[in-house]
């Protein structure tokens, strides 16, 4: 109750103490989890039987349905676990044994093996392994000329299974969130791949091999660790979506514009700022070794009988078009970084690395603030498409 004090003129609040009146209730026991009682149940009755030297073995124990008051036969009757769960649980949407221990191996059905065997009955078109946190695949050898869709997304793969190399009619792959480093040079087994999803993984290297994709239409490398892009990337040529998001990735190499039927490209989240490009250009002029051979290559010089066999080898090895004039280039050239005028791939002032065969090629599209795409690096384009 209030009131207003004469003399201040303040309110005058009067407190009375109710919580003797009012019965609290006593809190009661922390609930534990079922599956913690049943491992606290089996600990403490094996240890009991244990002292009172009675046999633990579990053909004298039974598990009691609570609803029902029925006794449940044990399912693994040659295993040593004294509780199993009268209920089937579930995981990933398939069935797992209730038992909250772990049971071998070979007596058992896998969660994994369990997605394959009902793969199997669905026709084996389709398999799902996403998020089982497995580093080994099951056995899909049954399945392997049927399966058109493979996901294994959110597991623990070190590197791309082999498995899942050699699958003739598969048309699409996740490996989503996965911590491979290291990617195969050798793609041949999936000639009919179409969709690749190699995204959230710790990739940070891209071998030529792994190209070598004859019907891939969409490409997910988005954030990774790739630092660049091969210029064998022109052999995808029916590539139509390539995400490389959130990657390390300065420029786009010169040969990407070979890729006719790209319409869609993300590249956010990259080093591709024009304050960035000086730095990821060359900085030091090309070596005597590159000059001289050049020389040789531009006058068409029998480098045969006037080189030692090595040199010989490492000028038919290392001969290829300059990308900003169209003229040979021998050695690693000099890079140089530029965007290109247009609109390309749905992406503005899209940066692209050439490589140029000598300094006057460097300086000149060093000047340029954007590249146009001039006769001379349209040769080069043609040289270079597959």
């Amino acid at each position: 109750s209030s009131g207003i004090n004469a003399e201040y003129g303040q309110p005058i609040l009067h407190v009375q103490d109710v919580l003797d009146e009012v019965e609290i209730p006593e809190a009661g026991p922390q609930r534990k989890p079922k599956q913690q009682q049943l491992i606290e149940m089996r600990a403490v009755i094996r240890e009991a039987m244990e002292n009172a030297g009675e046999d633990t073995s579990d053909d004298s124990l039974c598990l009691v349905d609570s609803h029902s008051n029925n006794v449940i036969e044990h399912p693994y009757p040659t295993t040593k676990s004294l509780f199993c769960g009268g209920l089937s649980r579930f995981f990933q949407g398939e069935p797992r044994s209730g038992s909250p221990f772990c049971l071998p191996e070979e007596n058992c059905m896998t969660i994994s093996k369990t997605a394959v065997f009902n793969a199997l009955k669905e026709g084996g078109k389709k398999l799902s392994l996403r998020a089982h946190f497995i580093t080994m695949m099951p056995d899909i050898t049954p399945m392997s000329l049927t399966l058109i869709e493979l996901n294994l997304s959110f597991n623990n793969f070190r590197s791309v299974p082999v498995q899942a190399l050699h699958l003739p009619n598969l048309l699409s792959l996740s490996l989503r969130n996965n911590p491979i480093m290291q990617l195969p040079t050798d793609m041949s087994g999936l000639p009919k791949l179409v969709e690749l999803n190699l995204s959230f993984c710790l990739i940070h290297y891209i071998p030529d091999g792994f190209f070598s994709l004859p019907a891939i239409a969409s490409l997910d490398m988005s954030y990774n660790h790739l630092s660049e892009i091969p210029p064998s990337i022109v052999h995808m040529s029916t590539l139509r979506e390539l995400n490389l998001d959130g990657n390390q990735i300065p420029a786009l190499p010169f040969s990407a514009l070979g890729l006719t039927k790209l319409q869609f490209l993300k590249i956010k989240n990259n080093f591709t700022s024009q304050r960035l490009w000086s730095h990821h250009s060359s900085k030091a002029p090309p070596s005597l070794k590159s000059m001289c051979a050049k020389l040789v290559v531009d006058f068409e010089m029998d480098h045969r009988s006037v080189c030692p066999d090595e040199l010989s080898d490492w000028i038919d090895s290392r001969t290829s078009v300059c990308e900003c004039c169209g003229g040979n280039l021998v050695g690693e050239g000099l890079t140089v970084v530029r965007s290109v005028m247009e609109r390309t791939f749905g992406v503005r002032n899209l940066p692209l690395a050439l490589s140029s065969c000598g300094l006057t090629c460097f300086y000149e599209y060093k000047k340029m603030k954007n590249l146009d795409v001039q006769e001379g690096s349209q040769t080069a384009l043609q040289q270079l498409m597959p």
